[in-house]
């Protein structure tokens, strides 16, 4: 009976081998499903810390610090199947789809799983960043990418990315000689420009229906009334480039109080201050659409004036003579402009950066041939003056030109071609004016308005 006890007692320890022997051979080749689960890493491989998991410490580095919290990483990163592998080979795939890792190994493994910080699709390296300056230009060069450098918004334009991610190179470049504009336009004289063409009257001036004199500035287009000398802005020396904007900002009061000192009014304010610096101007002492509508247009925080363009606009003088009546010529009212003659108390001239048209410069935006410089601003309003000048079609908007005959009348070119005198107070079409900094120069461009001049500084 002892022989037998024995012998039993060997049969069972055989058996309990045998199966031992058996799970660890099922378990040899048995696969796992690893989730974003820490318990999942010790329960489901009964060994903690069994798993590492190794994130990338920064994109394109390939530096790697082990996780403390175990969990998988977000969608910021993705799997590295070439360096993630485990100590006695076993074997790793990731599912992208689910975002989890199949393991076949043995229960005494030990795994890295390595994840790379996800690069973006295009990775932009610029070069000679100390020579950007506003439109500096630029060139640019992409690998397994179709792009463009878009010099109009200083943007890249890629349509197609051959690979996952792309590189490209941006270089700015200053050019080795600069064409400035006052004197690219000077050198315009008596050419023909679109339906217009420049010439010399008191400055060199665009006329004509639609002259090739549209500029990009401020990442919209303005136009260019012209070229002129320190009598039409004070700076000595200079040549200075006079733009204005395309389109009108809305319409807005002179002057709130309706009174028609330019140095003293709202829009001067306006213009010089929350236009001029990028600002929500909107609810502000300066922002009326009249006299007592405070204006809802006057958020200017992305249609104000940016700082790239700002450093190129030059501070001047603005004239703030006038005449008590609009039977006079061009030529006339330019003298006007700089004489002395205004309402009782007034000043004559204002410093500022942005300021509004002269009634000459739309006089002289007329073309000569169709519309002789004899003919009184009380007589434009026909085919032959109006309808050939580009200034024209804002409907009724403000010059800078007060009347001196009354102490809230101001000049403002009628929506049918004539000048007529406003209130003040009241609500005209608003259209920014500022002469550019001599050093502006011209890079691209041919000033029409599907291709307006390109400019640096």
């Amino acid at each position: 009976m002892k022989n037998k006890k024995i012998i039993i007692g060997v049969s069972v320890m055989c058996v309990i081998v045998i199966s031992i022997t058996l799970i660890l051979i099922t378990n040899k080749s048995s696969s796992k499903v690893l989730n974003n689960n820490l318990d999942n890493n010790n329960i489901e491989n009964k060994v903690p810390g069994m798993f590492a998991i190794m994130l990338e410490t920064e994109a394109g580095s390939g530096k790697y610090e082990q996780s403390t919290s175990g969990l998988w990483p977000g969608s910021g990163y993705e799997f590295n199947s070439t360096l993630s592998q485990c100590e006695n080979g076993g074997i790793l795939t990731w599912n992208e789809e689910n975002r989890t890792v199949n393991l076949k190994s043995n229960l005494s493994d030990r795994c890295y799983l390595y994840f790379d910080i996800v690069p973006p699709d295009v990775t932009i390296n610029t070069n000679n960043n100390d020579n950007y300056n506003a439109s500096t230009p630029a060139t640019l060069s992409c690998t397994g990418a179709t792009a463009e450098y878009n010099p109009l918004y200083q943007r890249i334009e890629i349509s197609s990315i051959a690979n996952k991610y792309t590189s490209c190179n941006l270089t700015y470049q200053t050019p080795s000689s600069k064409t400035y504009l006052n004197n690219y336009i000077i050198g315009l004289s008596g050419s023909t420009q679109g339906t217009g063409q420049v010439v010399n009257e008191n400055g060199y001036r665009y006329e004509g229906k639609n002259p090739n004199n549209y500029i990009w500035f401020n990442n919209e287009l303005w136009r260019i009334i012209g070229v002129f000398d320190s009598t039409s802005h004070g700076v000595s020396g200079q040549n200075l480039v006079k733009i204005i904007r395309a389109d009108s900002i809305g319409g807005l009061a002179w002057h709130k109080s309706n009174t028609n000192d330019w140095t003293a009014s709202s829009l001067m304010n306006l213009l010089n201050g929350a236009y001029l610096n990028s600002q929500n101007g909107t609810g502000g002492e300066y922002c009326y659409g009249d006299s007592t509508t405070v204006g809802a247009q006057c958020d200017y925080t992305e249609t104000g004036i940016n700082d790239t363009y700002r450093p190129m606009i030059e501070n001047v003088t603005w004239y703030l003579g006038g005449y008590s009546s609009t039977s006079a010529t061009t030529e006339a009212f330019y003298g006007y402009e700089r004489g002395t003659t205004v309402y009782s108390g007034r000043p004559t001239t204002a410093t500022g950066y942005i300021g509004l048209m002269y009634p000459s410069d739309y006089g002289y935006s007329v073309l000569a041939s169709s519309c002789v410089r004899t003919t009184n601003f009380g007589s434009y309003n026909t085919a032959a003056c109006t309808g050939q000048s580009w200034l024209y079609g804002q409907g009724s908007e403000w010059t800078i030109t007060p009347s001196p005959s009354t102490s809230y009348y101001v000049l403002c070119l009628y929506n049918n071609g004539n000048f007529v005198n406003s209130d003040a107070g009241s609500g005209n079409a608003v259209r920014p004016v500022l002469y550019l900094d001599s050093s502006v120069y011209v890079y691209d461009g041919n000033g029409s308005m599907s291709d307006p001049y390109i400019i640096g500084m």
